[in-house]
């Protein structure tokens, strides 16, 4: 069933690169390349991306024991964008971009962790993300206002996107993607525990701060890397955890894995809609289609499954 869902990805990417502003014919020597070097480089990334953001938003949900977290209500993706537009605007090379991120990811992370007691409440924890969330959303409305010049450069990118992607950026999102999936498959038996309340946990022998710990550190990595290249893509990780949990069984191995292929799906189904949507050959970006869908989505959890919400 997994190899049957690898295919259907594979298939989706190939669809997707014949859909765009304008039609492409591939036996056209000029069109060829625009499919192997601009357009296929882009659909594998942004499935991967998708990817990242469906994985680390399945983490946060399990292990928080909570459906409306992700990486924008836990603060981590606010907090990485904060040091990716820094670096932007600084004007320094892209090349430091993903590592400025990083590290104010794990900041924001760090600050969120120990505000609310070391994740003993996750609405406490989730409502620090939020705090976290409105901070850094400041100190980057301050770093647009101060670096005027850099201010296009900076609210293109933290609208989503993907442009001009290359085979390099393809293979370090691969092996991040690759490392977290394969560290956090391997922890599955043991983060299960971490469903049930802490008591349980512990009578189970699980190292409760150790374990959640490395899986929140691993899901801030995915989302730091993401929002390093791909800017402010909101609700993947809040949208796919659901549909996973729905569909297939919800112990924490199966969702990893189907939130990672689903998180996939998503991104590349709205990067293909956002970059054929416009016939002129204009694209919009990609983060304002997630957040449209993820908006909706985020409203009907929120209203109409109350009653099933996860509690500290």
């Amino acid at each position: 069933m997994r190899y049957l869902w690898l295919l259907f990805a594979l298939i989706a990417v190939a669809a997707s690169l014949f859909f765009g502003s304008a039609n492409i014919d591939l036996f056209d020597k000029a069109n060829s390349d625009i499919i192997f070097n601009l357009r296929l480089p882009r659909a594998v990334f942004s499935f991967m991306v998708g990817a990242m953001l469906g994985l680390s938003g399945s983490v946060y949900q399990l292990v928080l024991r909570n459906p409306l977290a992700d990486s924008f209500t836990t603060g981590a993706a606010s907090s990485s964008a904060l040091g990716a537009v820094f670096a932007i605007a600084a004007g320094f090379s892209p090349v430091y971009v993903p590592p400025f991120a990083f590290i104010t990811g794990i900041l924001g992370l760090f600050i969120v962790y120990k505000l609310s007691g070391g994740a003993k409440g996750a609405v406490t924890m989730i409502l620090c993300g939020v705090i976290v969330n409105i901070v850094a959303s400041a100190i980057m409305g301050f770093i647009k206002f101060y670096f005027d010049e850099s201010l296009s450069s900076v609210v293109f990118w933290l609208m989503g996107g993907f442009n001009f992607i290359n085979y390099t950026e393809l293979a370090i999102v691969f092996c991040v993607l690759t490392g977290a999936f394969i560290y956090l498959n391997k922890r599955a038996p043991v983060l299960d525990m971490l469903i049930f309340d802490d008591s349980t946990a512990r009578t189970a022998g699980v190292s409760i701060k150790q374990e959640r710990a490395g899986a929140f550190i691993t899901a801030t990595i995915l989302v730091s890397v993401a929002v390093s290249y791909s800017g402010l893509i909101g609700f993947v990780g809040l949208i796919v955890p659901h549909i996973a949990r729905s569909i297939f069984r919800p112990d924490m191995r199966t969702n990893l894995y189907y939130s990672m292929i689903f998180g996939g799906f998503l991104l590349l189904a709205a990067d293909t809609f956002a970059r054929s949507a416009i016939s002129s050959g204009a694209e919009l970006p990609v983060g304002i289609v997630t957040a449209v869908i993820g908006g909706l989505f985020f409203f009907y959890i929120l209203v109409k499954r109350r009653s099933e919400m996860w509690h500290d």
